[in-house]
């Protein structure tokens, strides 16, 4: 049995380690009541928040005063559909992971240059598939790092990589909670820079489960609690010990050098949760959710699903012996099937033009029909 790659589904919160208070807001919110049709809302709540975590503000909402949803995506033209489904996986696509990070001029009392370029050095050292370069002009820039004062309590702000694969923009860090609460010392800042910076391509926190976050699954070969990560919320004011080892197994997890993997499921083989098989090109990629929904994603949008979603006990898809790729719980009860019961040594390719068919020897017996490129 061939081991196969994970994917982990990010849920961006950047938790701290001093109360929030709501004593200092900068930005301009929004009256009336949240409307909870909006696509962008609807995938706020199925991340397990509530209405009460949300702040609506002209351009954004705030989910629990530092996790960033933007109301339409930058460069998102007018009219464009949001759609709940881009907003997952949340890993930036490979034609992006080049990615340049600009550190602007609006910092007047700490000094983020040496810091920022001990960040960027340190993941560059990872040997991963994510390259960061520091540049000094924002027209050239994927991030940009910026000063601003968010409410008191609120270290920094950041959001998840973008429906079309690119990653989050903006890191926010905040001055007036820094000063205020005496966390500017090199190693406090390095902590937060280099912790945003993971938010921004698509690193959840490590402790999200003691945080009360909702689900995620599980990166390979890393533990379910790692005091030394980088990524543990509840961490504003830590100081910076360098990426753990397994920060480091997490990125060559979720990034690896070659795009490449098992692009098929032969008879016998299957999928645990978070389990997933990859086009050759890298472009596209079959998981398994934690939701219980078995998702072909071209980048970071969803081309097709078995509609399995919020069946959490559906633990393995299963392709065959018969020829029938089928979704079971741990009690080998069935959710869905490709139905192809009858063409015994069948085999599941996921192809380079994003259709995930199923053959038997040459002959196709199922496809979810999402070719074309």
């Amino acid at each position: 049995m061939r081991k196969f790659q994970y994917i982990l589904y990010v849920v961006l919160l950047m938790s701290f380690a001093i109360s929030c208070s709501k004593e200092h807001t900068t930005e301009e919110t929004s009256s009336g009541a949240i409307n909870t049709n909006d696509p962008v809302i609807k995938r706020i709540l199925s991340e397990g928040y509530t209405l009460s975590d949300i702040e609506e503000l002209p351009d954004r909402y705030i989910v629990q005063h530092d996790l960033i949803f933007y109301k339409k995506e930058p460069g998102q033209g007018t009219g464009a559909p949001t759609t709940e489904q881009a907003r997952s996986p949340y890993l930036v696509a490979p034609a992006y992971r080049n990615i340049n990070v600009y550190l602007d001029g609006s910092f007047s009392t700490i000094n983020l240059s040496a810091i920022l370029d001990n960040v960027i050095a340190a993941y560059n050292a990872v040997g991963s598939g994510i390259r960061l370069t520091r540049v000094y002009s924002s027209s050239s820039a994927n991030i940009t790092v910026t000063q601003n004062s968010l409410q008191l309590g609120v270290c920094g702000q950041a959001g998840f990589p973008f429906s079309n694969g690119q990653p989050f923009n903006v890191v926010y860090i905040s001055e007036y909670t820094l000063n205020y609460y005496g966390l500017t010392s090199t190693a406090q800042l390095t902590m937060l820079v280099a912790h945003e910076l993971g938010h921004c391509i698509g690193l959840r926190h490590t402790n999200w489960q003691p945080s009360g976050e909702s689900a995620a699954i599980h990166i390979p070969s890393t533990p379910s609690t790692d005091g030394s990560s980088i990524m543990n919320g509840g961490t504003c004011g830590a100081s910076w010990a360098g990426l753990s080892y397994y920060d480091k197994v997490a990125l060559l997890s979720l990034y690896p050098v070659t795009l490449g993997g098992p692009n098929n499921l032969q008879p016998g083989q299957q999928l645990a949760q978070g389990e997933l098989i990859r086009s050759e090109d890298g472009r596209f990629i079959l998981v398994l959710q934690g939701d219980g929904n078995l998702v072909l994603y071209y980048y970071n949008v969803a081309l097709w699903n078995s509609g399995t979603y919020g069946n959490p006990g559906i633990t393995k898809a299963i392709m065959q012996g018969d020829g029938n790729l089928v979704l079971y719980d741990n009690n080998f009860v069935p959710y869905w099937s490709s139905g192809t019961s009858a063409y015994p040594g069948s085999y599941l390719v996921l192809q380079n033009d994003g259709n995930l068919v199923v053959y038997q020897g040459a002959t196709a017996r199922w496809a979810s029909n999402t070719g074309g490129y």
